[in-house]
């Protein structure tokens, strides 16, 4: 796994009242769901995404 360190302009008693932790998992959270985007934009680039989520439908009714 890879490690980052951020700098935060926040003030120190801010960052006392906080779950760091927390943060942290929120973070590599949304670091993962932008690489899935990035990762599913690449697979359906050049495709008819109108025409694919029209199968799905038919496929499966909501």
């Amino acid at each position: 796994m890879g490690k980052i360190t951020i700098e935060l302009n926040i003030p120190e008693e801010i960052l006392r009242t906080i779950d760091i932790d927390r943060v942290r998992r929120i973070v590599e959270r949304e670091i993962i769901i932008e690489h899935s985007v990035q990762k599913l934009h690449g697979k359906f680039k050049g495709m008819n995404l109108k025409e694919i989520l029209k199968e799905v439908e038919d496929e499966w009714p909501v």
